[in-house]
């Protein structure tokens, strides 16, 4: 993913459709991309305010986006 649409997510939604990682199935807001391991990630926030990171590439498969606010309780 090129740069400029990875700073486009930020402000939207996210959440990961995977059996594994951390908080499968919980959505966090894209607060901004930062570099994580040699390479570029979103840093999130859940709501009761932990962050986190997740990695940007190969995104299309793991992660739903929303760009409206969500129930975060789903």
């Amino acid at each position: 993913m090129t740069a400029t649409l990875a700073r486009e997510r930020i402000g939207q939604f996210v959440r990961r459709n995977t059996k594994h990682g951390y908080r499968t199935g919980q959505w966090a807001q894209i607060v901004m991309t930062v570099p994580s391991e040699n390479r570029d990630c979103w840093l999130v926030v859940y709501q009761d305010g932990e962050t986190d990171v997740i990695p940007i590439d190969n995104h299309t498969d793991q992660y739903e986006f929303h760009s409206e606010p969500v129930d975060w309780r789903r």
